[in-house]
């Protein structure tokens, strides 16, 4: 029944097509259906049950060759002729004039056609009641499943729900089903099982009675054909012609593929390279600084310790600080607290800053410990510059800004416009403009934090368990490799950043003065600032930039093709160059990750290290390190240095005020970077500079308005008579005083004596049997 069905389809087939050619009929075909635009159907007359039709042999029709578009035609009937096809902006040369549409317009424009727009009734929401003539319709309550129904439309009665597990109660009986069996229990069933033959894989022999069909060889397209049965010949491949009409001819717009949002162009596709792979290093923007760098002052000119210190606190600035202490004097006396007060001038301000210095120089216990008297760790040099009484009294007053000022900024706090910094603002104002005025930075320059210590209890005060100092105000400097403070800001804690790239880049981009610096330095830093974003804006700056970054960081490289594993060896290169972006690892004791945009990724740079031999002897090893390890390293201790520098003579002591840590801080930048500027100036004239220490000593004396020399000599003692002679009667002499001496009383001898020390006021025997004078001063 089958094939009778097929041929009688077959031989209708051809029938139908032999009238369409006598008749001419309009007809088009693909290659598998055949398609009738009078509405016949070709089956009609068709009978599948005729016995005539079901013996009678037939052909398969033969199909004309098929041809692709771009090929003549060759058949004797003409291929249809259809209208050229024209763009929407070209105009239109056909006969049959194209349907004219009204202009399009938006909803905001008036409506001037002549058909007037339908009228909709305006749009409610539904808590809005209903104020159109036509009712709304009315819809039965909605009910949960758990309440009754009371409807009068009875609800629909399913049976119940069971489980597979509970018996049918139900009148229909359920569908006896085969038991399910596996494969491996034997056939119990009434019917056999089909036998089908054993499987077997192709490359074992057959041994089936049926011999295997054969099967010509497989061949590439591009293989000519060997065998004796000529290929099938498929007519020219054609591509599907649709009919268009004019009015729906419309031009869709053109998608395109969106670009990232990341500027990031480095791809998963990435693989790490060696240090045997070429690197080509960077284009890098000329060094163009805004002066020659270096001191910007008079180098023939001879500058003592004190004329570098007054560039950091000149004149103006120690008047700001005079008047501003008297104040912060005066209003504390009217608020009731009792203490003895003299207004400061200048020359008291200059001789409180010289013993600030000298408790740097000399550590003792506690301020007071300055001026003690009658021990033998007493200092004699702090009592004749100023009393301790008038000290402390300056110390506890000491205000950099107007305290009248300072009571506006606080009733602001909680607002937009309250200045955290405000205390400070006056003096670190004029101190970081001296930093910038008078010295011009090399070309290599580091970002790095600097704490102050303090445990003060504001939100300024930060906590970094990897700090030498833990507790304190953090500081974010700029400083070039001779370790001078070119610039710095206070951290004032979480804000909303200006540029909204966080914190780390904001802080970058706040130190980088570029109409003070120029172009073309180079900035180092390390895996709290490095970032490709950050480095990118830099570039565009003309700075470039070298810096350790940490694993994970946005818009870093995440292939792990050939990447560095723990179990690589000891100087092992990989690298990534992603434009301008240069990614290294290297692997020393750990793995080190580091990012610049200055240099090439290795250029035969080695490192000694020292390495254990199986004998458990070490031996010195060279192994390769890349080039920016090698600069990172030799250009990054800029603040480290110039910490350094602070910490050995630094003013900082305890003190009751929050912003008189700071103020003590200021004074150390001024004194490191004074110290700078003279090795600076002495290297230009060619002379030996003094040392840090003795540098600081010579501030400390010009300061108090002595000198070093004379300071010894006020040390001098000399005996003299406890009742001295009345220059103004010769004759009288005065009566015989006698005190005990202070060299007997220590031997438990007590011994009376009319000479006393004219320095110590101690009275010591001056005798040759007792020369107690010589053995107290020994």
């Amino acid at each position: 029944m089958t094939s009778t069905k097929r041929f009688t389809a077959e031989q209708a087939l051809e029938q139908l097509l032999e009238s369409d050619e006598e008749s001419g009929a309009d007809s088009f075909y693909t290659d598998d259906e055949v398609f009738y635009q009078d509405g016949e159907d070709p089956f009609e007359d068709c009978n599948d049950n005729d016995p005539s039709t079901s013996s009678t042999p037939a052909t398969a029709p033969q199909l004309p060759p098929r041809r692709r578009l771009t090929q003549p035609s060759t058949s004797s009937t003409p291929a249809p002729q259809l209208p050229p096809r024209r763009r929407l902006s070209q105009p239109s040369t056909s006969s049959t004039p194209a349907p004219q549409l009204p202009p399009r317009r938006r909803l905001s424009q008036p409506n001037t056609s002549s058909t007037p727009a339908p009228q909709l009734p305006p749009r409610r929401r539904w808590s809005q009641p209903n104020t159109s003539s036509t009712p709304a319709p009315q819809l039965p309550p909605r009910r949960r499943w758990s309440q009754p129904n009371t409807s009068s439309t009875p609800a629909p009665q399913l049976p119940p729900r069971r489980r597979w597990s509970q018996p049918n109660t139900s009148s229909t009986p359920a569908p006896q089903l085969p038991p399910r069996r596996r494969w491996s229990q034997p056939n119990t069933s009434s019917t056999p099982a089909p036998q089908l033959p054993p499987r077997r894989r192709w490359s074992q022999p057959n041994t089936s009675s049926t011999p295997a069909p054969q099967l010509p060889p497989r061949r590439r397209w591009s293989q000519p054909n060997t065998s004796s049965t000529p290929a099938p010949q498929l007519p020219p491949r054609r591509e599907t012609l649709t009919r268009r009409h004019s009015t729906e001819s419309v031009q869709r717009p053109t998608l395109s593929r969106s670009r990232s949002r990341s500027p990031h162009h480095t791809t998963h596709e990435q693989h790490w390279k060696t240090e045997n792979d070429p690197d080509v290093a960077p284009i890098l923007p000329r060094f163009a600084p805004a002066r020659p760098p270096g001191v910007q002052l008079d180098k023939s000119k001879v500058y003592s310790p004190l004329d570098l210190f007054q560039l950091f606190f000149s004149n103006n600035v120690i008047r700001t600080l005079c008047s501003n202490t008297n104040k912060q004097a005066t209003k504390r006396l009217s608020e009731g607290l009792q203490f003895k007060w003299t207004d400061v001038t200048p020359t008291d301000f200059l001789k409180y800053l010289a013993l600030v210095i000298f408790m740097g120089l000399l550590k003792l216990g506690s301020v007071k410990s300055y001026w003690r008297q009658k021990n033998i760790f007493s200092v004699p040099f702090p009592k004749k510059v100023m009393p301790r009484d008038r000290w402390l009294s300056i110390s506890s007053n000491v205000h950099m800004s107007d305290p009248a000022e300072d009571v506006v900024n606080d009733s602001k706090k909680g607002t937009s416009d309250h200045d955290p910094l405000f205390r400070l603002k006056p003096l670190m104002t004029e101190i970081m403009a001296a930093c910038k005025s008078f010295y011009q930075p090399q070309k290599n320059l580091a970002i790095d934090e600097r704490m102050v210590a303090t445990k003060a209890k504001t939100g300024m005060t930060q906590y970094i368990k990897d700090k030498p100092t833990k507790w304190g105000f953090k500081l974010f400097v700029l400083a070039d490799s001779s370790g001078y403070t070119s610039s710095f800001t206070v951290y004032t804690g979480k804000a909303k950043f200006p540029t909204g790239f966080g914190l780390s880049y904001d802080a970058v981009v706040g130190l980088l003065d570029k109409p003070h610096l120029g172009s073309g330095y180079h900035i180092y830093c390390d895996n709290f600032y490095t970032s490709p974003q950050l480095f990118r804006h830099l570039s565009s700056l003309h700075f470039r930039a070298c810096g350790t970054y940490r694993q994970g960081r946005k818009d870093t490289p995440k292939s792990t093709v050939n990447a560095l594993s723990k179990k690589s060896q000891r100087g092992t290169i990989r690298w990534i160059r992603d434009d301008d972006l240069l990614f290294v690892k290297w692997m020393d004791t750990r793995e080190v990750s580091i990012c610049s945009t200055i240099h090439q990724a290795y250029t035969s740079e080695t490192v000694t290290r020292r390495q254990k031999k199986a004998d458990g002897t070490w031996e010195k090893v060279r192994i390769p390190v890349p080039t920016p390890v090698v600069e990172y390293n030799k250009h990054m201790g800029g603040v480290d240095l110039s910490d350094q520098l602070i910490q050995y003579t630094s003013a900082h002591h305890k003190a009751n005020r929050w912003y008189k840590t700071m103020f003590l801080h200021f004074v150390d930048i001024a004194t490191c970077n004074s110290y700078i500027l003279h090795k600076e100036l002495c290297k230009e004239q060619n002379t030996i500079p003094l040392t840090h220490r003795d540098f600081m000593e010579e501030l400390c004396a010009q300061l108090a308005g002595v000198t070093t020399e004379d300071a010894d000599r006020t040390t001098h003692h000399t005996p003299l008579p406890i009742a001295p002679l009345d220059p103004a009667n010769p004759a009288h002499k005065p009566a015989d005083v006698r005190k005990y001496c202070e060299q007997c009383k220590a031997s438990k001898v007590y011994n009376k004596t009319p000479w006393q020390c004219g320095a110590c006021q101690v009275p010591l025997c001056n005798f040759l049997e007792r020369p107690c004078f010589a053995l107290w001063h020994a």
